[in-house]
């Protein structure tokens, strides 16, 4: 059992790096969807009469309604104009390929952070049980990723549970965000809701649903070493096998 419990810790420390990673892999991804596919359309008019003033929305610009005449009728009144961009939307098509794509990067993120450990942990217990007879459950696996995830487990549940009191009005993009590894189905099941209040069970289910992936990547791992197959020395091997038949 405590070796379940170090190799669960070590995995969770694993996913706080993977969360920064995959953050920013988003962020990224993002900035690209509106840098190629989206256009300035118009922008948001905010004005102030004094330095030390707030501003204010005073009007929304669009292009095509042609010159902007509020411009000037709020600049001799004395207000200071902050004119802030309005994008168009992104089409469907371009959207949906780069959040797949994206999405893509931060399971190979997962993936490279959490394998390597797991993978040594059922290659250890295969070693154990080949040499001196020892029993381990091949659920090992399963056990560590879910110990690993029970933190993000609590937070969810919290969140859940108490979505019609103090937490109501926390916006769902918290929850989205540290867990980023799975950010793009967070955000795709979020279905427009905004804060914890407007969440669906249905949508619950899924969140739930998420934190399976890393148990699951966990299991497969811890399986793959207690085969004592080894997916670099394979695709290596493949890879040789293959450049001496072109020669």
């Amino acid at each position: 059992m405590k070796d379940i419990l170090l190799k669960a810790l070590k995995v969770f420390g694993h996913l706080i790096v993977v969360g920064i990673a995959c953050f920013f892999i988003v962020i990224s991804f993002n900035a690209l969807k509106i840098g190629l596919f989206s256009r300035d359309i118009g922008y948001n008019a905010y004005g102030r009469l004094s330095e030390e003033a707030e501003p204010e929305l005073l009007y929304t610009y669009y292009f095509d309604d042609g010159e902007d005449a509020k411009a000037k009728e709020f600049e001799d009144k004395g207000y200071e104009l902050l004119k802030y961009s309005i994008r168009s939307d992104v089409d469907k098509g371009p959207d949906i390929a780069l959040s797949v794509l994206s999405q893509l990067c931060c399971i190979v993120i997962l993936m490279s952070f959490i394998y390597n450990d797991v993978w040594q942990a059922g290659n250890k217990d295969f070693e154990a049980t080949r040499l001196h007879g020892k029993k381990f459950s091949k659920l090992k696996g399963l056990y560590i990723g879910l110990i690993a995830n029970i933190p993000a487990f609590l937070l969810l549940t919290t969140f859940i549970v108490l979505k019609s009191s103090a937490t109501a009005k926390l916006p769902i993009a918290i929850y989205t965000y540290l867990n980023s590894y799975a950010f793009e189905i967070i955000f795709a099941a979020t279905n427009g809701a905004m804060y914890w209040a407007d969440v669906q069970w249905w949508q619950a289910l899924v969140y739930y649903s998420v934190l399976l992936i890393v148990p699951i990547v966990c299991l497969v791992s811890y399986i793959i070493g207690f085969k004592d197959i080894s997916l670099a020395e394979k695709l290596i091997y493949k890879n040789s096998k293959k450049r001496i038949r072109r020669v």
